[in-house]
């Protein structure tokens, strides 16, 4: 699988990054360094989560899970968010500490090219996965999924702190030694930031939520148009996992006969289900008569 494989590359180059930061600033003592070490062990968390959670995610439904194991990805994405909140503090903890005691660590050689090389690495590859969405690429987004679009939104914060990070630097070696510690509170909070995001859009598929209202509107239409429905008089849908499971109520003629009503039922299933968000589809038929079937 194409979305896989981009995965796991964006966790090997994590690994490498994650493991030169860490030699750097226990060489060092930079708090840059560090958070950016910090940063990029979570990157190596999400990819980690994100390979197995798209795994158990993917499996078929069985006597136990008879609609699926979708939920794998937003518990995995939950697990990630707590971690990236124990990193911030982490981060921050340190930094405040410099910042009391008065240590600064002189930004040196490495600890500079450490930090250029990390925004060089993840600036190119941010440019490759979006090529991947531009017209004309070679199958441009094909199949991404999630698990991609979490990859590119990640790289691109990473290119974001990275940067700051490098201008922090860069004031350090011109004179200001503080800055060194100060520059790495906002990188903490921005990775407090993303974890708050990342488990507020978890919850929100744990919890069943129903979709936007546009989507609601898009599904209600949908069913609309299928020939033979007269109006939809009821449409309900949450999140089971990352997928929507809806419950449709459609006014059909009376005096329908049964293979009618049957055919009609599964032209509706049929067109909901074309919908990419939508994974189960239950309808119900309505004759107006007081009487409604499955």
């Amino acid at each position: 699988m194409e979305a896989r494989r981009l995965v796991t590359m964006t966790l090997l180059l994590n690994v490498a990054l994650c493991a030169a930061h860490f030699v750097v600033w226990f060489a060092g003592g930079s708090q840059l360094v560090l958070a950016q070490g910090a940063d990029s062990l979570m990157d190596l968390a999400v990819g980690a989560v994100l390979l197995v959670s798209v795994r158990v995610a993917a499996r078929k439904p069985d006597a136990d899970h008879p609609f699926g194991h979708e939920r794998a990805e937003p518990i995995g994405a939950l697990v990630t968010a707590v971690l990236a909140f124990v990193l911030a503090i982490e981060v921050a903890r340190s930094a405040i500490g410099s910042l009391v005691a008065r240590e600064h660590a002189a930004l040196d050689a490495a600890a500079i090219g450490v930090i250029g090389t990390k925004l060089a690495v993840k600036l190119g590859w941010l440019l490759l996965l979006v090529r991947r969405r531009m017209p004309g690429a070679v199958a441009p987004a094909a199949g991404d999924g999630q698990a991609v679009a979490a990859t590119r939104l990640d790289t691109l914060n990473d290119v974001l702190t990275c940067g700051s990070s490098l201008v922090g630097a860069g004031l350090v070696r011109a004179g200001y030694p503080a800055i060194d510690s100060w520059f790495a509170l906002p990188v903490a909070a921005y990775i407090a930031k993303n974890g708050c995001g990342l488990a507020r859009e978890s919850l929100r598929y744990l919890m069943g939520e129903a979709p936007p209202v546009e989507v609601a509107a898009r599904l209600r239409a949908a069913a609309t148009g299928v020939a033979g429905v007269l109006a939809v008089t009821r449409l309900r849908a949450h999140f089971v996992g990352q997928r929507l499971h809806v419950e449709v109520t459609v006014l059909i003629a009376a005096g329908s006969t049964a293979k009618q009503s049957h055919d009609l039922a599964l032209d509706v299933q049929a067109a909901l289900e074309r919908d990419p968000q939508v994974g189960e589809v239950f309808v119900h038929l309505d004759t107006g008569e007081g009487k409604d079937g499955t």
